[in-house]
């Protein structure tokens, strides 16, 4: 009983140690971690294909970094903006089919601190996505769905290069809005967090599976307290 009575005590300790928002102060944390992203639907229809394909998609996992703002509107209860980078997509295991696009994304949350002092915080918004770089790899063969590097003559007769659009490019949904879910924990100014961004926006224009983004993104952050 002594033992449980002290591992306890610790226990409580440690939560009351933890730091806690104050009302009219900003916060600002920088983050890096992994994100797990893949697609929701299917590639195509296996029976409506010819020869025989995986077409499940699977997950890709990449790097994700990114800061939060955080601006305390009472004790419990803040609102936070956010600026990362990170890369969605989604795959198949035979290595035929991947989309891995970079996102440069803007998260706007309510975060609450359900238990005083204790570190503990739950955080829901929307999110807007740019998307930086696309890349596509369709039968094995990569494509990039950026914008190409051509040479444009001018009406002076010079060479220039320039860079258009590709028509790949123009499939793709440029900007992606969706609706982060996060849990994260804080102790001694460092942060744990796990995100779920749930996708409202069509990856391709043209996708009869109506394919979005679900993303898991992983940080470890340290937050700095600026004060009011």
């Amino acid at each position: 009983m002594k033992k449980l009575m002290t591992l306890v005590m610790l226990a409580m300790t440690a939560l009351t140690t933890s730091a806690q928002i104050e009302d009219g102060n900003w916060y600002i944390t920088p983050k890096a971690g992994v994100s797990v992203a893949d697609m929701t639907g299917r590639l195509f229809y296996a029976d409506k294909a010819e020869g025989t394909y995986d077409c499940t998609l699977r997950p890709i996992t990449s790097f994700a970094i990114g800061i939060d703002m955080e601006y305390a509107m009472a004790d419990q209860l803040a609102l936070g903006f956010g600026l990362n980078y990170a890369r969605k997509g989604s795959k198949t295991d035979d290595g035929m089919f991947r989309v891995q696009m970079d996102y440069v994304n803007i998260p706007l949350t309510l975060n609450f601190y359900p238990i005083r002092n204790a570190g503990l915080a739950l955080k829901a918004g929307i999110q807007v996505g740019f998307a930086a770089r696309k890349r596509l790899k369709m039968d094995g063969v990569e494509y990039n769905a950026d914008y190409a590097h051509q040479l444009w003559m001018t009406r002076f007769g010079r060479i220039v290069p320039v860079y258009v659009e590709s028509e790949l490019s123009r499939q793709f949904n440029k900007v992606d809005f969706a609706i982060p879910l996060a849990v994260s924990y804080e102790f001694k100014n460092v942060v744990l967090e796990a995100r779920y961004n749930l996708g409202l926006t069509n990856v391709m224009k043209d996708d009869p599976e109506a394919s979005k983004h679900k993303t898991w993104v992983f940080t470890l952050g340290y937050k700095f307290d600026l004060g009011d």
